[in-house]
């Protein structure tokens, strides 16, 4: 997780230094997405078949390689390229994280809370060391440190514990195994006609909404309001925190009142904390708070999300149905900056949060609707 936060704030940065446009930040930061929007299912697929460590080791090299070259090529097409490649590698470890907890916890909330919690360490600790590599050693540096970050991440992963001999999880990968299928896709694309894999999905598209807006034009906002990257960095860690601490929160409250309802109340207060950036005045602390609070009802919403879809399918289609879910978020994280840098060239950055806003609190209404005409949910 700390490799993704690392990237999401040095690349709008860096975009920004180089005198890019409103819609071409927004279209760098979806296009992080694309390739991940096409092959998470894949990606899924390949982890139940060929095993997750193994999986999880290569791309984990590809993420580290890839972003060393940021620096080398400055140019927007280019860049663009890039983000397409990074963005699919880093998303593979994470998709491979949250297939491995799911299998082993079988889907409890309690334990896949803890498992957030201890994933935000990363997000805690990656913008601070950010916003210092940027303010003291400039862009080629910071995205060195990514590269660090990656090698990190591998001696992590290897430390993960090999399949036993004899495992069909064990052997030699030849091309045709690591080829997309066509059958992987038709059997994640099954798993929708099950209401609580349709419902995750449907809050997982809303949530990343508001995510795709924090991570491109929310960022570009606390520059254009006067605050040096250490201080976003430190805003961030802030929220990282609270969101961990919601995480684990959440076994508790799945006990008070059914998760559907908790998933649709928390999304929905997280949008307004979002749309209300700019009225706060451009204060830290008032900007913290309510970041805070964002990060923490999102930290409550994500194993809720995770302990739904888990129980909802079988053990061996946990990769399949993680890579469902991520090619879901994609989508979002693809058309949200894109629309949000429309927006804000039309209605402006202040008027553009409150836009946006309305639109994803009005979807969260519809969810809402939708959980209380469909037994199997609002029960």
């Amino acid at each position: 997780m700390g490799q993704a936060e690392l990237l999401t704030m040095v690349v709008p940065l860096w975009a920004l230094l180089q005198g890019a446009a409103p819609t071409e930040i927004g279209t760098l930061v979806g296009a992080r997405s694309l390739l991940t929007f096409f092959l998470a299912i894949h990606g899924g697929a390949l982890m139940d078949r060929l095993g997750t460590r193994r999986v999880m080791l290569f791309f984990a090299v590809a993420t580290g390689i890839l972003a060393a070259l940021y620096p080398l090529l400055p140019w927007f097409p280019v860049m663009v390229g890039l983000q397409m490649l990074i963005g699919f590698a880093g998303n593979m470890a994470w998709i491979g994280a949250q297939t491995l907890i799911a299998q082993v916890t079988r889907g409890d909330p309690g334990q896949i809370g803890k498992f957030s919690f201890f994933a935000r360490i990363g997000n805690v600790v990656a913008p601070i060391l950010m916003g210092l590599l940027w303010d003291v050693a400039g862009p080629t540096i910071s995205f060195l440190g990514v590269t660090v970050w990656c090698a990190c991440m591998f001696a992590a992963v290897s430390r993960i514990d090999k399949p036993p001999p004899g495992s069909a999880l064990v052997g030699r990968v030849t091309w045709r195994d690591i080829l997309p299928r066509l059958q992987d896709y038709t059997g994640s694309l099954k798993l929708i006609v099950i209401p609580a894999v349709a419902f995750t999905l449907a809050i997982s598209f809303t949530r990343h909404a508001t995510n795709g807006v924090e991570n491109s034009f929310f960022i570009v906002y606390l520059r254009e309001v006067g605050f040096a990257g250490t201080l976003i960095g430190i805003l961030f860690s802030i929220a990282e925190i609270a969101n961990g601490f919601g995480s684990l929160l959440s076994g508790r409250a799945a006990k008070l009142m059914p998760i559907p309802w908790l998933m649709v109340g928390f999304t929905m207060a997280s949008i307004v904390l979002l749309a209300i950036t700019p009225l706060l005045g451009g204060v830290f602390a008032f900007l913290a708070i309510a970041h805070s609070l964002r990060r923490g009802f999102e930290g409550i919403v994500q194993p809720l999300m995770f302990s739904l879809q888990a129980t909802a399918v079988p053990r061996e289609l946990q990769g399949s149905v993680v890579g469902l879910r991520v090619t879901n978020n994609r989508l979002s994280s693809i058309i949200t900056p894109v629309a949000m840098g429309l927006i804000v060239e039309h209605f402006g950055t202040r008027d553009g949060f409150l836009v946006m806003g309305a639109i994803l609190v009005a979807g969260c209404a519809i969810l809402a609707v939708v959980v209380a005409r469909t037994r199997s949910l609002s029960r």
